[in-house]
């Protein structure tokens, strides 16, 4: 009779447990938020938060320049761009020259308005392979104020800055 009461001792612990067992969860709230995002290529390269280079050169007299087409590539709807001027108004001699610019925004029309305002409704691209054609799109023209000669001989520089803002 013990050997009948221990079996059925295991029996009624392994039954009783089996119905006092029950699942529980947890649930996992995942949450992803997408921030706009815009890189700036010039020439096929990623050129965001980077530097590209220009050279002036006499042209008709001026000291002239212009720049490759920037395109943008991104989740915004819409870029606008604002060009800083360096801190001098212009470029600087290692002598302290300064040779002043003015430049403008040439559009993908290849129209010419005022840097000095904003540039908006610039188009961008989900992908580089999705840009129509990677020769079209605005540059920013560069010219000396003044004939070549009026400056005294030397190398001038000077660094803008062009502001890209999405739109969503």
């Amino acid at each position: 009779m013990k050997h009948l009461s221990l079996a059925g001792l295991v029996f009624f612990m392994l039954f009783g447990s089996a119905q006092a067992t029950r699942p529980v969860k947890t649930t996992i709230e995942v949450v992803a938020e997408v921030n706009t995002s815009v890189r700036v290529y010039v020439e096929g390269r990623d050129v965001t938060n980077g530097v590209i280079s220009l050279q002036l050169e006499d042209k008709n007299g001026y000291m002239f320049g212009v720049t490759p087409a920037f395109q943008f590539v991104g989740n915004a709807s819409a870029v606008s761009l604002t060009l800083n001027q360096p801190s001098g108004g212009g470029l600087l001699s290692e002598n302290n020259d300064l040779m002043e610019i003015n430049n403008a925004w040439v559009r993908s029309d290849g129209a010419e308005v005022s840097s000095d305002y904003p540039l908006y409704n610039q188009p961008v691209y989900p992908t580089l392979q999705a840009i129509p054609d990677r020769e079209r799109g605005v540059k920013v023209r560069f010219s000396s104020a003044k004939r070549s000669e009026a400056y005294p001989l030397g190398r001038y520089s000077g660094s803008y800055e062009i502001i890209v803002t999405p739109s969503v």
